[in-house]
């Protein structure tokens, strides 16, 4: 007489881990196309919502900087931004958005857009740049993701379909969830956009009578002085690349703007 389990119950304990196991794997792909599949929908059906929706979204998430961030008190640094943004503005023609521009009081070397148009730039910034046309690449790179609506697609896969049909059917206001607030203002966009982001801020930055090389400039001295690279760096491709795109923009530009520098400014 043996202690063994009948083999009965060995092949039973072996085909229900068996089918645990198919079952478990079925579930993982499902998730996976599921996940490829609201990524890709989220790109086709950005362009089928009106852009109305993109400016409920970034209002509601401006907010949420606006809570979080200290705003500039001395109105000097905003009047900049405004002052070499409104060139670039003119030369997009496209009046689907309106573009607001805050300054904080933040020194990490970035600045990033929302979707509708709202535009944050932080002062540590404008205290790196060395140049107006340094300030006008980075403004035209942000710029052009709202026009792209980057932010909308981001947010539309975060958010899952049924904001997107409310928005998409008239709902006249769509409540984001503070986690996707959170969430889209702590991370990058993906590689595609912003390579779109820098080449269309070339051509904007050209169109507008912007020295291009600004760009270059910016991101190469930027490359170069940090140990840490800092947010403007690292969640963009690789710099040196950029940096050679945008001198290569520049052979064939003719800049007919001066755009005034950056320095002396403070943020109180």
């Amino acid at each position: 007489m043996t202690d063994e389990p009948p083999q009965g119950f060995q092949m039973s304990g072996r085909r229900a881990f068996l089918e645990i196991a198919i079952v478990l794997g079925l579930i993982a792909i499902v998730v996976v196309v599921l996940l490829a599949l609201v990524k890709a929908g989220a790109g086709v059906l950005a362009n089928y919502v009106p852009t109305s929706f993109d400016r409920t979204l970034g209002d509601q998430a401006g907010r949420a900087v606006e809570a979080t961030s200290s705003p500039c008190t001395d109105p000097g640094p905003q009047k900049y931004v405004e002052s070499v943004a409104a060139p670039l503005v003119r030369s997009l023609g496209d009046k689907r958005w309106d573009f607001r521009f805050i300054v904080v009081e933040n020194d990490e070397i970035n600045a990033f857009a929302l979707p509708g148009g709202f535009v944050t730039v932080n002062m540590g910034l404008l205290s790196n740049a060395e140049s107006g046309e340094e300030v006008a690449a980075v403004l035209a790179h942000e710029l052009q993701h709202v026009v792209c609506r980057h932010g909308t697609r981001r947010m539309l896969r975060q958010l899952g379909t049924s904001v997107a049909f409310a928005a998409l059917f008239g709902s006249p206001d769509v409540a984001v969830p503070a986690s996707v607030v959170r969430d889209f203002l702590s991370n990058a966009y993906d590689r595609s956009e912003e390579s779109e982001a820098d080449a269309r801020g070339l051509t904007l930055l050209s169109q507008a009578g912007a020295d291009p090389s600004g760009m270059a400039t910016f991101f190469a001295r930027l490359e170069k002085t940090s140990l840490t690279p800092p947010a403007i760096i690292s969640t963009h491709p690789d710099p040196g690349d950029r940096a050679e795109k945008a001198m290569q923009a520049a052979k064939g530009a003719k800049p007919t703007l001066t755009l005034p520098s950056p320095k002396g400014l403070r943020c109180k």
